[in-house]
């Protein structure tokens, strides 16, 4: 998705040309289909913060995202079996939404079918990255599709592929690693009572759980944190024995739970890579920052910083600057760095902090809750961190 996105960012530039090549095959974009999964594509579904919605509307491309897109107008923050509890309401910030929740697929498909739109992008898909060698004026990509071998050479090469990304590794360039030995589980369900456009953050006792509103009165998405290794019975066990499960770990604020798609399990860890920036090459997406989803800011994150890079690449073009110039991506990742801690920081401060059991912090992190609950002022900072307006 991050990928994507820069290629559409930059294509607004007359003159430029982009090429974006990637491992796997693109779904066929036939109208009328259902949503294909695939890698980046999947059944996950984002929260988009309203920085992130205003640049897909500046690109043109919100009408059709909206379509499949919900709007969060209240954030339920709770921790299962304690009294703490906080609120945020769009209403009382004086904003139309917090942001909106899309299914990965679809935003896929508008993405894919805008940049195939694009004149000045050459989409190759199905292609495996096999080297990279940095040169004084170019930088040349090494790849392979079936039998064919081919090269690619331009002034810059934008790493997007991923936290395991091969191009990071190809460039030479190690990443911080920390395993959460846990599991993100993500399904869509329904439930009896209307979601209200209420986005649910619970805290369980094996991790956070995300319940977010989807197009349809009481669809829902469901991202549930469990310990590696419990995934398995729950995507193997019948509909109604994983509704039920749900229900005794979440509780019943979002009312009963009656239907349930099917269920996937990804593995979560912090992943940082040690330098974004290289001769002719920057790391971007999860290949630079890979984090927890508690609190969605992933994806909102890698979005920011591909308008930082893009700000400095169109300004480079219309000046007739090297765009791969190493002083410019130095200056793109100190410019960045700052946003991207302190994202870090918080997400893992929050997993953290709500997997510890000790009756002391338990105590302290429900207090704080019915704390922030309680000071208005208190929230305007956290509202405007999670609609990604500090930035």
């Amino acid at each position: 998705m991050v990928g994507v996105t820069l290629a559409l960012l930059l294509a607004r530039a007359p003159g430029l040309r982009i090429t974006l090549v990637e491992a796997i095959r693109f779904p066929a974009l036939a109208p009328g289909e259902p949503l294909p999964y695939r890698p980046s594509f999947d059944a996950r579904n984002t929260a988009l913060s309203r920085r992130t919605v205003a640049t897909y509307r500046e690109l043109g491309l919100w009408d059709d995202l909206q379509t499949h897109a919900n709007a969060i107008l209240q954030i339920h923050i709770s921790e299962r079996g304690h009294f703490g509890m906080a609120r945020l309401s769009a209403a009382e910030e004086n904003v139309e939404s917090f942001g909106q929740v899309i299914e990965n697929a679809w935003l896929g498909l508008v993405l894919l079918r805008a940049l195939r739109a694009c004149p000045n992008v050459t989409v190759l898909d199905g292609v495996t990255l096999t080297g990279i060698t940095p040169g004084a004026d170019f930088v040349t990509a090494r790849l392979e599709r079936g039998e064919e071998t081919f090269e690619l050479q331009a002034p810059l090469l934008v790493a997007a592929d991923g936290a395991q990304s091969p191009s990071r590794a190809l460039l030479g360039v190690g990443a911080d690693t920390t395993p959460y030995d846990q599991v993100a589980l993500v399904t869509t369900v329904a439930t009896h009572l209307p979601h209200d456009n209420i986005a649910f953050e619970r805290f369980t006792e094996h991790g956070p759980m995300a319940v977010l509103p989807l197009p349809g009165e009481g669809r829902r998405a469901v991202v549930w944190t469990l310990p590696a290794g419990q995934e398995k019975a729950l995507i193997d066990c019948s509909d109604a024995e994983f509704l039920s499960r749900l229900q005794a770990a979440f509780g019943k604020r979002a009312g009963r739970f009656i239907k349930t798609a099917p269920r996937f399990a990804y593995p979560l860890a912090l992943t940082v890579a040690k330098t974004q920036a290289q001769p002719r090459a920057v790391i971007l997406g999860n290949a630079a920052h890979t984090l927890h989803p508690v609190a969605g800011q992933g994806f909102n994150l890698c979005l920011r910083d591909c308008l930082a890079l893009t700000s400095r690449l169109l300004a480079a073009h219309r000046e007739g600057r090297d765009l791969g110039s190493f002083a410019m991506l130095q200056e793109y990742e100190a410019a960045r760095i700052e946003d991207q801690l302190n994202v870090i920081r918080f997400s893992d401060g929050i997993v953290r902090g709500f997997s510890n059991s000790l009756p002391g912090l338990t105590l302290a992190r429900n207090a704080g809750l019915v704390l922030f609950d309680l000071l208005p002022f208190a929230k305007q900072p956290v509202a405007r961190y999670a609609m990604g307006l500090n930035q």
